[in-house]
């Protein structure tokens, strides 16, 4: 239990005192009053990173999110979070969506506001001055985009060996598994593609001593709505649940199964399916802001 002394010159009594802290936590057996301590990468989401201990470096981490769940956006407030607020230094690769699209909407998500107001719409002063400030946080990230489309693992695994010894990168953003083997058609020679990707994108993370994000979509079982049930590992291919060392599921429950949308502020969670440590919290609570796409810790 912590300590406070004081000591008095003129006298030879030591008079200790006991914060309430100490007795709160004594009492609840709780560590309130400070944050847990981590060993990992921040994600900027607080019960996520409660119950992982932040991103580990040489980990696979591999995010499972089947269609209409807001993959890109948990993706971009991750991002946002790491680099804009914790000052990481990210690569992200996405096939998927064109690099001004996805800073158009790092910028919408962060200002709260769209592009097209923000460029042409009348601004008071104060709301000047504030969007000056964080426009110019956002320019400030080191987030590094890449959108080949055509980009081969081979090339992948180059870049991301070069951003990591000229710009030091932190983490590596991989959106989607998928979409880099679009080019196989044949099923069976793409799943054994699949693997092999993951496996180099496992040692790529342990090579270069950071943690690997990757995306994963998953098929759609029910075409039309949304399914309510929490997914489970075994909707993953084998390969995916055995190489990573962390499995975590977005999953939107409460999403209208008629037009896959909420309004305004929905819960979230991120069903944590395979962790190293198995006595770890295996659901972890978010919200997400429908105005502007984006994750934010459960308030």
């Amino acid at each position: 239990m912590e300590q406070n002394t004081l000591e008095v010159t003129e006298q030879t009594e030591v008079f200790a005192f006991t914060s309430i802290r100490d007795l709160v936590n004594q009492a609840l057996q709780k560590n309130f009053g400070q944050d847990l301590p981590l060993n990992g990468l921040s994600t900027g989401f607080k019960a996520l990173d409660n119950a992982t201990g932040g991103l580990q470096k040489g980990q696979l981490i591999t995010v499972a999110v089947r269609p209409g769940m807001g993959k890109t956006a948990f993706l971009l407030s991750v991002a946002n979070n790491m680099a804009i607020k914790n000052n990481y230094s990210l690569a992200i690769f996405s096939a998927e969506r064109s690099n001004q699209k996805m800073t158009s909407r790092i910028i919408e998500s962060e200002t709260g506001m769209s592009l097209n107001k923000l460029k042409h719409g009348p601004l008071k002063a104060s709301e000047k001055d504030h969007m000056h400030s964080l426009l110019s946080s956002i320019a400030r990230a080191n987030i590094f985009f890449d959108d080949s489309p055509t980009l081969t693992v081979t090339e992948l695994l180059q870049r991301c060996r070069q951003l990591k010894f000229v710009h030091h990168i932190d983490l590596i953003i991989i959106d989607y598994l998928e979409l880099l083997t679009t080019h196989i058609a044949d099923p069976e020679s793409r799943s054994e593609q699949l693997s092999n990707i993951v496996k180099q994108l496992k040692d790529i993370a342990s090579e270069l001593n950071l943690p690997v994000l990757l995306f994963s979509q998953m098929p759609n079982s029910f075409p039309g709505f949304v399914r309510a049930e929490r997914p489970a590992l075994k909707e993953l291919p084998v390969f995916i649940s055995e190489l990573s060392d962390l499995v975590v599921f977005l999953h939107r429950g409460g999403l209208s199964k008629t037009n896959g949308h909420s309004e305004g502020k929905s819960d979230v969670e991120l069903v944590i399916a395979k962790h190293t440590d198995p006595s770890k919290q295996t659901v972890v609570p978010l919200s997400f802001i429908e105005s502007i796409s984006k994750f934010v810790d459960l308030s």
